[in-house]
């Protein structure tokens, strides 16, 4: 089932479930598992842990490391696809169908708002207080708050960050930009005097994926702007957006640093162009810090954070996973353990270390091991200050739909940036939020 059919769902379309009503996430009957009826239950209690395969094995390893430790609890580890898409059809499912488990999930960042509106999540505000919530950066809890309420905690971090050509940039003995003004400067120097016919200025996602969408928020937040207006309201066509969308159509259709082909280009995509030799700046996530010392830009390249509009401020847009807990569990509380547990500084500590992913957890993101190996985690930690969590929506996807699309457009020279955002505005104002 597709995230279209989804929100179809979502907004109360009719489905057709499997027979599974109540019964465990992996399909058996809840009589199988014995975790349904705390009454009938002997034995340590089983949480049914639901999130995408994980290739790195770290996560059955911290599964294993619980389960070692506690008498009390038993994780059990409920598989899933790791394409997005089908993660939500069977959480689609589960929930639809009232399923008790999995008592504990990751969703992705862009859905705890959907499954929050759907309550099919449950708030964690009794398992957590203020001063727990402390030892995470912002982002990776306020993308679980809702309506003054806690949803989740992020487990794991991407931060948006700008990759370039140090090698470059000292030998013409350019400064590190920090204004979209000054990037764009920088690499009409840079391309002027390299005079290289395959090199460009900066590279960025502008193809009609979630990627454009990424871009223009943090474009639009550098701006000092924002999708919200005064009444809580969705709004892409006012001054600042407008600014935002003319910066990147500028970047590409006027002073032409950035080539057409952003606009059909993915984080992968402009990885291989970074990692060729072929540009200057970039804009990517911390899983290419680690893939790019396996290309020609080996030793040349470091990172540096998201420019700003003059008088503006630098706010990278995050991805990730965020862990919530199932509004029909019978073990909410042994649930909030076991994220307690995952989210705990060893356990965060041994995330980046194995697997090179971010953790949210800033004691653990500091340690001085996990930064002598993986570099790239003192570089996200001052980002991570001021990240931001893209928009809390219950139909974010139809919402990001429509941007990429006009977005897509202006990048194209197709439509005029002042146009393609009030088209967006329509096509945002026939959402049922």
């Amino acid at each position: 089932m597709s995230r279209k059919r989804f929100l179809a769902a979502l907004l109360g379309t009719a489905m057709i479930l499997p027979a599974c009503s109540g019964g465990g996430a992996d399909g058996s009957s809840t009589a199988a598992s014995g975790s349904d009826n705390p009454a009938k239950t002997k034995g340590p209690v089983t949480i049914e842990f639901a999130a995408g395969l994980d290739s790195s094995g770290e996560m059955a390893k911290s599964i294993d490391r619980f389960n070692k430790a506690h008498s009390d609890i038993q994780i059990k580890y409920v598989e899933l696809p790791q394409v997005p898409n089908e993660q939500l059809t069977r959480y689609t499912t589960w929930f639809n169908s009232k399923s008790k488990t999995p008592d504990l999930l990751l969703t992705d960042v862009t859905w705890p708002k959907m499954f929050a509106s759907a309550g099919w999540i449950a708030p964690i505000d009794e398992y957590v207080d203020a001063e727990y919530l402390k030892q995470f950066y912002p982002a990776a809890v306020d993308v679980a708050k809702i309506d003054g309420k806690q949803y989740g905690i992020q487990g794991w971090v991407d931060v948006g960050m700008i990759y370039y050509r140090k090698d470059l940039l000292e030998k013409y003995n350019q400064q590190v930009p920090k204004t979209w003004d000054e990037l764009e400067k920088v690499s009409q120097e840079i391309l002027k005097k390299e005079n290289d016919p395959n090199l460009v200025g900066y590279v960025f996602q502008g193809a009609k994926i979630e990627g454009a969408t990424i871009n223009w928020l943090e474009f639009l937040w550098s701006n000092g702007g924002d999708v919200f207006d005064a009444n809580g309201k969705i709004k892409v066509d006012t001054p600042k957006a407008i600014q935002a969308m003319k910066k990147m159509y500028d970047l590409v259709q006027t002073s032409k640093v950035s080539p057409v082909s952003v606009a059909t280009s993915s984080p992968n995509d402009n990885q291989i162009v970074f990692g060729n030799g072929n540009a200057i700046f970039m804009r990517n996530w911390p899983n290419s810090f680690a893939s790019l010392k396996e290309t020609k830009v080996n030793g040349k390249y470091d990172v540096m954070p998201i420019p700003q509009f003059e008088g503006g401020k630098s706010q990278p847009s995050t991805g990730g996973w965020v862990y919530a807990i199932n509004s029909s569990s019978e073990h909410k509380k042994e649930a909030a353990e076991v994220m307690k547990f995952f989210l705990s500084d060893a356990e965060q500590k041994s995330l980046v270390i194995q697997t090179s992913k971010i953790a949210t957890n800033r004691k653990a993101l500091a340690d001085p091991e996990v930064a002598s190996k993986q570099p790239i985690s003192i570089k996200a930690q001052s980002l991570l200050e001021t990240a931001k969590s893209r928009p809390a929506l219950r139909a974010y996807e139809q919402f990001s739909r429509a941007m990429q699309t006009q977005i897509n457009l202006a990048l194209n020279g197709q439509k005029d940036p002042e146009q393609a955002m009030k088209d967006a505005q329509k096509e945002i104002d026939k959402i049922k939020e």
